[in-house]
């Protein structure tokens, strides 16, 4: 994006940010389905970039959506990142708000021409008829006899002649059936709906009416609006050129957008059509139900009765949710705002959407990005595995790290340079961070951006206070830690570490003749110890495995030298491959893990390898790790204590055989087992819902 563009986009938000408070001021006058301005400002969302030009609804669509918080709405940085690439690459047939100016009325024109073309070329002889395709129409209606006459002839004045219009009378009455009683058109199916459906509102009545399509392709049409008499043909058109295609969209023209948005009347007519926008959609609907048509097999087509006033959104977040539908530009209806009793009009609303919205993307897979302080690390593997866990668990991740890792491994997923490009490439509907200390350091590129957060807090940062600063934070949806710390973090989520990539361990070896020390190249690991009961050990295969950390880079270096100063020091490898580690582990008898005495202990992943490869773990003496390690683990005080395991393990036998296997096992179950990772990603879903809904 050039200079000038940005500047120009900046300025554009500025006023966007000037007319959201002039709604804010007119909010509680023109709304009167809320309580008090804080439950209206709730019920808004924050889709300001993309909603039409040439016309006043776009003033709906943010009504629908303003629960993006002042930080965002206030931070051009935030803004840039979030809608600033849409507004400067705006795909062709996009109509952007009135509030960008000279861009939008071009764009606003050139999707007018883009819908009169399709049309246009649709009347052409070339196109042909494709009125072997049967379209069920499903039409509901409630007591409104004049609009519904309009509406049925609208449907039976179809250029496709192929059809059948259902037609569920959800309580009408005498005059109702007047108007039905009338039409001799043989295309015409009446349904009646019972008591139980009435009650339950316009979704059942849909439901009902979809019962009864024996149609290819369905449409709909409320009974206060008028089908565009190429509609349906349009829609078979479509759906045959394009026959992966489950589900479309077209084109509405609202007869007085101003009062479409509950102010006053006396608006030109208005065409909108927009551009498939999946975060769009989330935070608030845009796409109206008289504009969808679907293929009849599509599974989520069928409407939440649970949901009044808001099912035909529900449908429409469940229905596209692993697929785009097409967006095809051409006139589905004509919208009318005079009509009586309309559902948007209806008490309620808010809190059923804010609860829609809540949920939006548990239809499709959580989007996390997990931003670390430096990424990929050998020495903190922990990250990878725990959000591959929830990639398993159907989760799409990525990465994004301050600064450059200095003991990188290869990773399949993204990785970027920094916050900001992967908030703009993954749209992430929750950021996972690692460490409360890197959390605060980021807390205000957090508050710009306004997208929630979740920590993982580990070992060395228990700062209660610090932690519980960040859990107050208003978009902190949780705190992560081991479940030993617990008690510590009233309201955390406990979590073991997750060893996913444990498949990839080789079988170990017959011949188990080594002694292995994995660790982070760190001052706190109790070094000199290591050397002393590596050193007593000489006459056996010795190992030691350190990786390099940022900020700490010459800690290896000095160990080596410090080595040196022994009789017999073991073998050391700076930054090892992880295969190599697996490679190891297959020939490892004994694992030792060493770290100065007082150190908060965390759960180290070679740890959880050396219990998965079956070795036999000697481990600092420290009661809060009996309760993830199990109780066949050795603590040692001494280095004569790591001697004297070692001996024995080395000894060999059954006792030891059996050592290995409640190693294996007690790993398999406490950080390997699918259902751990599925509990994980349901966990933090369910976080996230429960922090849409407070808000």
């Amino acid at each position: 994006m050039n200079p000038d563009a940005a500047a120009e986009i900046q300025a554009q938000i500025v006023r966007l940010a000037q007319q959201i408070e002039e709604l804010r001021a007119g909010a509680s006058v023109a709304l009167d389905v809320v309580d008090g301005h804080s439950r209206h400002l709730a019920d808004l969302s924050g889709a300001f970039g993309s909603v039409s030009a040439g016309h006043s609804a776009w003033l709906a669509d943010l009504q629908a959506a303003a629960d993006v918080s002042a930080a965002r709405t206030n931070s051009h940085e935030a803004q840039l990142a979030t809608q600033g690439e849409t507004i400067a690459a705006l795909p062709h047939g996009t109509v952007p708000g009135p509030h960008i100016g000279a861009g939008g009325a071009a764009a606003a024109i050139a999707t007018t021409q883009n819908v009169w073309a399709v049309m246009r070329y649709l009347e052409s002889p070339a196109v042909g008829h494709p009125d072997d395709v049967l379209i069920s129409v499903v039409l509901c209606t409630v007591d409104r006899p004049a609009s519904l006459r309009a509406a049925i002839s609208s449907v039976l004045a179809q250029r496709h002649r192929n059809l059948e219009l259902i037609v569920v009378d959800n309580g009408g009455g005498a005059a109702t059936a007047a108007v039905l009683d009338a039409v001799s058109d043989s295309r015409l199916i009446r349904v009646a709906a019972g008591e139980a459906q009435m009650r339950r509102g316009a979704a059942a009545a849909r439901n009902l009416g979809l019962s009864h399509v024996s149609g290819e392709i369905v449409a709909y049409l409320d009974d206060d609006n008028l089908m565009d008499p190429g509609w349906l043909h349009a829609v078979a058109w479509a759906f045959r050129r394009w026959p992966d295609t489950e589900l479309l969209y077209g084109a509405r023209i609202v007869d007085d957008g101003a009062a479409a948005a509950g102010l006053a009347t006396g608006a030109m007519p208005g065409l909108q059509f927009d551009e498939w926008d999946r975060q769009r959609i989330e935070a608030g609907n845009y796409i109206d139900m008289n504009v969808i048509a679907h293929r009849r097999g599509l599974a989520a087509a069928r409407f939440d009765e649970t949901v009044h006033g808001a099912d035909d959104w529900e449908m429409l977040l469940r229905a596209t949710a692993m697929r785009d539908p097409l967006a095809l530009p051409a006139i589905a209806c004509i919208y009318r705002t005079d009509a009586a009793d309309r559902l948007s009009e209806r008490g309620g609303r808010p809190d059923m959407l804010r609860s829609i919205r809540s949920t939006a993307f548990t239809a499709r897979p959580l989007r996390v990005l997990s931003h670390n302080a430096m990424f990929p690390l050998l020495s903190e593997t922990y990250i990878h595995e725990e959000m591959l866990a929830l990639k398993q668990s159907g989760a799409t991740i990525a990465f994004s790290a301050s600064q450059v890792s200095v003991s990188p491994f290869a990773i399949e997923e993204p990785i970027y340079d920094d916050l900001l490009a992967g908030v703009r490439a993954l749209r992430p509907d929750v950021i996972f961070m690692y460490w409360a200390t890197h959390a605060a350091e980021a807390l205000a590129q957090l508050e710009g951006l306004g997208i929630p957060f979740a920590v993982r807090v580990h070992s060395f940062d228990y700062d209660q206070q610090l932690i519980q600063r960040i859990q107050a934070h208003p978009l902190c949806i949780g705190i992560w830690a081991y479940p030993g710390r617990l008690a510590a973090l009233p309201g955390a989520h406990g979590l073991r570490p997750l060893f996913v990539r444990h498949e990839e361990m080789p079988d170990p070896q017959d011949v188990r003749d080594l002694v292995l020390s994995v660790s982070a190249g760190l001052p706190k690991k109790n070094w000199p110890l290591v050397f002393e009961a590596m050193d007593l050990l000489d006459d056996l295969d010795r190992h030691i495995i350190i990786a390099r950390s940022n900020g700490m880079e010459d800690v290896p270096d000095r160990i080596i030298a410090a080595s040196k100063a022994f009789r017999h020091p073991p073998t050391i490898t700076v930054n090892a491959d992880r295969s190599e580690v697996f490679a190891l582990l297959g020939r490892t008898s004994v694992l030792t893990y060493t770290v100065d005495e007082g150190t908060q202990l965390g759960m180290p992943m070679s740890v959880i390898e050396g219990m998965r490869a079956g070795a036999c773990i000697v481990h600092v003496d420290d009661d809060a790790l009996r309760p993830v390690l199990g109780e066949s683990w050795r603590p040692y005080r001494t280095a004569s204590d790591v001697e004297r395991h070692v001996r024995e393990v080395m000894a060999g036998g059954p006792l030891i055989e059996e050592e290995r296997r409640r190693n294996k096992e007690w790993a398999l179950e406490h950080f390997c087992a699918p259902e751990l990772r599925t509990a994980f990603h349901a966990e933090l879903s369910q976080a996230l819902t429960d922090w849409f809904l407070s808000r």
